[in-house]
């Protein structure tokens, strides 16, 4: 360890001493790997995987503009997250600054909300993986094989974070790089080469709401609701971090302009390379990807990148285990 690295973990320690701590992690995450932390958590793959159908059958294509909007209005509640981690850099996150701004009651029925939302949300990420794992398998969906395959992806994360900070940032970063390739990669490949609709559809109601679009537009925000929580991951490990101050809003900030950027450019793909928009939007297909990826990129391409959408779902459930973990921990070790 280098003088330099070693005198901003003297200090980072020094800080957090400060505030009434000694921790007890180790400062080896890197800015990338906590970005890639957020960005896992926040996963845009995951969300349009998981609320593409169910976004397009109730809004129609124009619910493509919520992704804009929700990550809009969660750009400011990441400025005001940086700064007051950059003054708390303590692991737990919304816990322990809800603490010191608030108080102890005020904490602890926030983070009790925030842990039941992060296991909820597991539950609910493991969930859609599922029916993507037994599609490499070629396994039939059953009620029983859903059950199945739910423990043994949520076993694989588990184990994966026992493996310590270290490798949980590692299958972070792989993580991160199987959104960006899922999101990105695949998102422009549709735009530019498999267009088949026109882009006036962004704009083009379908007949949703019966008159009264507004309705159906709010009831699709789902998709952007879902996605733009999870940034505020980055501050849980913080203890864990080297410079945490400086280097969690950074990731902070990165993680929603990146995942917003990705996220509507994987929407957009995928609507606009749709053989059989109309149906989507009737609410008849309701799991439409799987099919838009094989007629563009073929059967054997459909498959290796559905593979690689169980590894940043695999990688999303990591991340949220790293938060709640840190999370419940931070208020045990306050008793």
């Amino acid at each position: 360890m280098s003088e330099s690295v070693s005198q901003t973990h003297h200090d980072d320690d020094a800080h957090l001493k400060a505030l009434g701590y000694q921790t007890s992690y180790s400062r080896t995450m890197s800015l990338w790997g906590n970005i890639a932390l957020g960005f896992t958590y926040l996963s845009p793959l995951v969300a349009i995987y998981s609320l593409f159908a169910l976004a397009v059958s109730t809004g129609g294509p124009p619910s493509i503009w919520w992704i804009v909007i929700v990550a809009a209005g969660q750009l400011l509640v990441a400025l005001v997250f940086g700064e007051i981690v950059s003054q708390f850099p303590i692991a737990g996150g919304l816990y322990p600054w809800a603490r010191r701004l608030w108080g102890k009651r005020y904490a602890w029925l926030i983070s009790w909300i925030y842990v039941w939302a992060m296991l909820v949300t597991i539950t609910a990420v493991i969930e859609f993986s599922t029916g993507y794992a037994m599609e490499i398998f070629g396994v039939a969906v059953t009620p029983e094989s859903t059950l199945a395959f739910a423990i043994g992806i949520l076993l694989v994360a588990l184990l994966l974070n026992l493996g310590g900070t270290k490798t949980m940032s590692r299958i972070a970063r792989i993580g991160l790089a199987a959104e960006l390739v899922g999101v990105v990669g695949v998102g422009l490949y549709l735009l530019i080469f498999q267009r088949r609709n026109d882009w006036s559809v962004f704009f083009d109601t379908f007949g949703k709401g019966d008159g009264d679009y507004m309705t159906a537009f709010v009831a699709s925000a789902l998709v952007g609701l879902f996605m733009f929580y999870g940034f505020e991951a980055c501050g849980d490990v913080a203890e864990e971090v080297s410079n945490p101050g400086r280097r969690i809003p950074k990731a902070m900030y990165l993680t929603i302009f990146v995942g917003a950027v990705s996220a509507l450019m994987s929407f957009a793909g995928y609507v606009m390379a749709a053989p059989n928009l109309i149906s989507i939007v009737n609410g008849e297909d309701m799991n439409p990807i799987p099919a838009i990826l094989e007629s563009s990129l073929g059967v054997v391409g459909a498959k290796i990148f559905v593979g690689v959408a169980v590894l940043a779902f695999i990688s999303c459930i990591l991340s949220l285990q790293a938060a709640a973990s840190r999370l419940i921990q931070s208020k045990a070790r306050d008793g």
